[in-house]
């Protein structure tokens, strides 16, 4: 008999994005606007690279069982692997922002995650660093364009 991981996923949909507009990120409310204008085709990294992170768990999908965020947060790449989850909240409207990260990573934590498994950037490590501190593991899978945290693994598939 098998313990169960419990795994809390944040997708910040916008990571990355800014890196192929030429710019130095996807933060602040000005580029948000920019980037939020860009079909669905365009604004797949932060998806692809948790998709390529988490392909090997659906062959162990009983062993972990996953908490996330709505839509293009989490749910939209677990439900593509086909691997078991839950969702906690969502983002109210519109776009997610800094806020609906931390308001995910306040969620997973008071659902006893046993680790939180992040796509995005450095911007996105600070928003759940100020929520979780030290008080639980984290990993982030790299998506951004600034990758300067220890947090991230080398490549989505490590």
């Amino acid at each position: 008999m098998s313990a169960t991981l419990h795994i809390g996923l944040v997708v910040n949909p916008l990571a990355g994005l800014g890196g192929s507009l030429g710019l130095k990120g996807s933060d602040g409310q000005a580029l948000r606007d920019r980037l939020a204008g860009l079909t669905a085709g365009q604004r797949h990294r932060a998806l692809d690279r948790v998709e390529r992170a988490l392909r090997p768990l659906a062959r162990a999908a009983a062993a972990v069982n996953f908490s996330t965020w709505g839509g293009d947060m989490g749910e939209e790449a677990l439900a593509g692997l086909g691997l078991p989850y839950s969702v906690l909240g969502q983002v109210a409207g519109g776009t997610s922002a800094a806020a609906d990260t931390r308001d995910a990573v306040v969620a997973l934590r008071e659902a006893g995650v046993d680790l939180i498994l992040f796509a995005g950037g450095d911007g996105t490590a600070r928003d759940i660093f100020d929520v979780v501190g030290s008080s639980l593991p984290v990993l982030g899978i790299p998506a951004g364009v600034k990758m300067h945290s220890g947090v991230f693994a080398v490549s989505p598939e490590a």
